[in-house]
């Protein structure tokens, strides 16, 4: 299966602002890597330190 076939019959274009559409996949996937890894650290409670 040919992708930039499937997106040209649906969108008729294959470039976004003149970059292609491969780059903006791999940055949306990027970007939703980041915000997922900083809902899960921010969501973790912090250890509680035992004093001695």
């Amino acid at each position: 299966m040919n992708w930039n076939n499937l997106w040209m019959q649906l969108f008729g274009v294959t470039e976004l602002w003149g970059i292609s559409m491969s780059f903006w996949i791999a940055l949306s996937v990027v970007a939703l890597l980041v915000v997922a890894m900083n809902v899960i650290f921010w969501s973790l409670k912090p250890k509680v330190k035992i004093k001695k």
